[in-house]
């Protein structure tokens, strides 16, 4: 039933909500074609005293309503048609409006066109009003896990999802783990398997067993030229191998002599210079150094060389209160003298002279001296040559 409030729309005939200004139905302009629904003619009261209006008889005439007499005791009725918009009953909820998608009024379900634009709204989305709650809401909601499926290639292994990783990222970590580790057992059991190739050491015989180096396609243990391997004569007999040359050493010295001794003192014998003590000396006893000699002797031997240990080293005092020795000559078993200048200095000074094999005497004659100095010792300067060690290097039985 049409309210009487509604706008009919003259073309279609859609009763519109009052306030509406297209029709819901076909969207016509209600302005122009919408007309106010049809009001009930109510029949005119008789008068007191009057008999009854005479009128159509609806038993005869069906399309006249028939009118039931008022009862005077009902109080007449009043109108309850809306005074404003108010949706109709049965109204979908707010979140079944159908917003209009050119200026956004929504529109009651079923509609066809906007109540406000006159927008098409058959292919309008429903939208559901979003309260604030609603907002807040999803903005404070804990983020759900994320769920991270892994799966090893090759490995076999296909760990099942797991929230947060923990346990699938463990079971990743020993798969990869165990292939490693299976793979370098493998190469480490291929290398103790395989020996590597021998060495020329190990392979190839030694240079003593064949007498040298072999030459390509000569035999092991023969020479290039046929001949016999060094140690063997030609008629297979063997020959003793050379051996090293004896190396020189200190000679053992039997005795000591000199030209003079100062004061005949034993102190400075000549056997002072091969007692082996540096702080020892032999101090010639003559008033001219020039020419007194110091000689020893020793079991016939090749003498190469000697070791000689200037001056009077008992202390740096005594050292520099006597002379010591600056030009020598030395000789070997009478020979031609070599002549040798020493140094100023307490440390033991060497000498090479010519080899001479099977000899048995060397001696040393003062050729010049260095002077001495007053010192804190009593009696300096000594006018007196010292000379502290005599070492002799050689062969001995030579």
């Amino acid at each position: 039933m049409t309210a009487d409030n509604h706008l009919v729309c003259s073309r279609c005939g859609f009763a519109n909500v009052p306030g509406d200004q297209f029709c819901g139905s076909c969207g016509s302009f209600l302005e122009w074609e919408g007309e106010p629904a049809a009001q009930p003619v109510a029949s005119p009261l008789p008068s007191p005293g009057s008999g009854p209006v005479p009128g159509p008889d609806p038993a005869h005439d069906p399309d006249v309503p028939a009118v039931r007499p008022i009862d005077s005791r009902q109080p007449p009725a009043v109108s309850s048609a809306p005074t404003e918009v108010t949706p109709a009953v049965g109204s979908p909820a707010d979140g079944a409006l159908l917003r209009c998608p050119a200026c956004g009024i929504a529109n009651a379900p079923g509609r066809t066109f906007c109540q406000s634009c006159g927008t098409k709204l058959a292919e309008a989305p429903r939208v559901a009003e979003v309260t604030a709650a609603q907002i807040a809401a999803a903005v404070n909601a804990p983020a759900r896990p994320v769920t991270v499926q892994t799966t090893v290639r090759g490995s076999g292994v296909e760990p099942r999802p797991a929230s947060g990783g923990g346990i699938g990222k463990w079971i990743v970590l020993m798969a990869v783990v165990g292939v490693l580790l299976g793979a370098g057992a493998v190469v480490a059991s291929q290398l103790l398997r395989w020996a590597g190739p021998s060495t020329a050491a190990s392979s190839a015989p030694s240079a003593a067993a064949t007498g040298g180096a072999p030459s390509a396609g000569a035999p092991s243990g023969e020479t290039p030229s046929g001949e016999a391997p060094s140690g063997e004569t030609p008629s297979g007999e063997a020959t003793a191998a050379p051996t090293d040359a004896p190396r020189p050493k200190a000679l053992a010295l039997t005795g000591a002599v000199a030209s003079s001794v100062v004061g005949d003192l034993d102190k400075f014998a000549a056997e002072k210079a091969i007692d082996g003590n540096a702080k020892t000396c032999w101090q010639e006893g003559s008033a001219t150094e020039k020419g007194q000699w110091i000689e020893v002797t020793f079991a016939p031997s090749k003498v190469t060389s000697l070791v000689i240990t200037n001056g009077y080293n008992a202390s740096k005092a005594l050292y520099r209160g006597n002379k010591r020795l600056k030009d020598i000559e030395v000789s070997i078993n009478g020979g031609a003298p070599v002549k040798v200048r020493l140094d100023d200095s307490g440390s033991p000074q060497k000498v090479n002279v010519k080899d001479v094999a099977g000899a048995t005497t060397l001696r040393i004659t003062v050729v010049s001296t260095y002077g001495s100095v007053k010192t804190s010792v009593s009696g300096t300067p000594f006018d007196d040559a010292a000379l502290g060690e005599i070492v002799v290097m050689g062969v001995p039985g030579s």
